[in-house]
């Protein structure tokens, strides 16, 4: 069985939106006119997120955004909206990049789109965490623990491995050991 791709959206072009969804009179035209429909309803819906990720972003204007705990999960709390079931389809790094170019003032201190992409990743899955846990592990060692994607859904190995942040593993180290934590389950 074939697995459908991930939609992926447009970009903005000037103060337009340029889709991604081509139509090829070539090709059947019901599914492409669907497929951008689909574009359509996730696009507006996305601009109702953005203004609110503003608002967010806003409030901490005043703050050092550079991994600051506090701003990272805020931030991800409103990106909880990726989990949708309307937005399941969509690749989240299209999202990503979308909110880097809607929002630039969500990440001023990240001049690289690729690198600004996954650090809203790691605000995506901070948000999935008990605010208490936060402060369990330093903001450069929860970027490695979220290079392992959905680990918030395994609470008991993530419980383990910021075991190991306490002993003050982080970077390369830490990545290595959660690798390990992870084949010895």
């Amino acid at each position: 069985m074939k697995r459908e791709a991930k939609l992926k959206l447009g970009k903005r072009v000037g103060s337009d939106y340029e889709y991604s969804t081509k139509i090829d009179f070539k090709e059947e035209l019901s599914a492409q006119i669907t497929a951008l429909i689909k574009e359509k309803k996730i696009r507006d819906a996305l601009g109702a997120k953005i203004e609110k990720l503003r608002e967010v972003v806003g409030r901490f204007s005043n703050q050092n955004k550079d991994k600051n705990l506090e701003y990272y999960y805020s931030t991800g709390r409103l990106l909880l909206f990726l989990d949708e079931r309307k937005f399941k389809d969509v690749a989240p790094y299209s999202v990503y990049r979308r909110i880097v170019e809607e929002v630039p003032s969500v990440l001023p201190h990240i001049r690289s789109a690729k690198v600004a992409q996954k650090h809203l990743e790691t605000m995506h899955g901070l948000a999935h965490l008990r605010k208490t846990d936060l402060r369990k592990a330093s903001w450069d060692q929860w970027y490695e623990i979220f290079k392992f994607r959905n680990i918030h859904k395994k609470p008991r190995l993530l419980s383990r491995i910021l075991r190991e942040c306490k002993k003050g593993l982080s970077g390369i180290a830490l990545r290595e050991r959660a690798k390990n934590l992870i084949r010895s389950q």
